[in-house]
């Protein structure tokens, strides 16, 4: 009789739930403590929004139903939330019918897809088709705090070969700004049930797979920018101090860039290398004050950073084609 009674008491706690109702803010909260196996967790309800909490971690999430009409013609949300880990488990999962956009918020920690680990930390992203076997674990030292979606749609297949198309790697590295508000604005659609709210989180989450399809091009375009400033603050500096010695190794030292690699790298963004623009900006100087000053020439190609006179007729004349003076005489007012 002791073992029936036991036994039954274990099922009890095993699948029970204990219902409370209480009132935070005038809003209805229903609160649940599970039972399963040698774990218990705290589920809150509150309207669309739930609250976990175990062991393991912390958990905000929205889980969504679409109606029959948005599952055939648009983009939907399967759940959305955060998860702040207090201790590194594994979560494994496999043949999910579902497409996951994660983006890492603080700390580190793997995805593991098709046996192929991915390290992840702060400004990564990482886009999965779930029915691809996966599973994801924290880093022990500095557990993570991400965000996510679970997604799925008629388009949404799709939308994912062609982001694999555009992009060598799954997991993205980006200033994560304009994926929180997309994020943002998905969640407290579907929290506050809106109007039309699986329309607006439908056109929210095209948006997001643009993004997501584009981020390999866009990074390129954003290398690109960088690039061609880098190269514009070496050619500024050329212009404002050419009357000073220069040399390769000083600009090599000032822009912490090697000086082979600035030389090829120059010359493609200009067309010419590094002395042959301080040339031109030495020689623009000099015709200017040859036209339009009484200056001397051995004035002018000291304030054009040549202290010698005979080597700055030199090179104004391979420049130019004729001597100074005789330039100061064609071009004199």
């Amino acid at each position: 009789m002791d073992a029936v009674f036991f036994t039954i008491l274990f099922k009890m706690l095993y699948f029970s739930r204990k219902i409370l109702y209480n009132k935070i803010y005038g809003m209805p909260k229903v609160v649940f403590l599970i039972m399963r196996k040698d774990v218990m967790f705290v589920e809150i309800q509150n309207k669309s929004l739930n609250l976990f909490s175990n062991d393991w971690t912390n958990s905000e999430r929205i889980l969504w139903t679409p109606s029959s009409t948005t599952k055939k013609a648009l983009l939907y949300v399967q759940e959305i939330g955060t998860l702040t880990v207090k201790k590194a488990h594994e979560s494994p999962r496999s043949a999910l019918d579902s497409y996951l956009f994660v983006m890492v918020l603080e700390g580190n920690g793997t995805f593991t897809v098709k046996n192929k680990s991915y390290h992840l930390h702060e400004e990564n992203i990482i886009f999965l088709n779930c029915n691809n076997a996966y599973s994801h674990c924290s880093s022990s030292d500095n557990p993570w705090k991400i965000a996510w979606i679970h997604f799925n749609g008629c388009t949404a297949a799709t939308l994912y070969e062609l982001f694999e198309q555009r992009n060598p790697s799954i997991v993205i590295s980006a200033s994560l700004e304009p994926y929180k508000i997309l994020f943002e604005q998905i969640k407290n659609t579907l929290k506050n049930e809106e109007l039309n709210c699986e329309l607006y989180a439908s056109q929210y989450l095209s948006q997001l797979t643009t993004m997501l399809i584009t981020a390999s091009q866009e990074e390129h375009q954003r290398s690109a920018r960088e690039s061609i400033e880098k190269w514009e603050k070496i050619r500024l500096y050329l212009e404002e101090h050419f009357a000073e010695k220069i040399t390769l190794e000083d600009l090599s030292q000032r822009f912490s860039i090697s000086k082979y690699y600035m030389l090829r790298e120059f010359k493609k963004q200009y067309g010419v290398t590094i002395m042959q623009y301080l040339n031109q900006c030495r020689m623009n100087h000099a015709k200017k004050l040859l036209r339009f000053t009484e200056l001397s020439v051995e004035k002018i190609a000291e304030s054009c950073g040549i202290p010698d006179a005979s080597y700055f007729n030199r090179t104004f004349r391979a420049s130019e084609g004729l001597s100074a003076g005789s330039f100061r005489n064609q071009w004199k007012n």
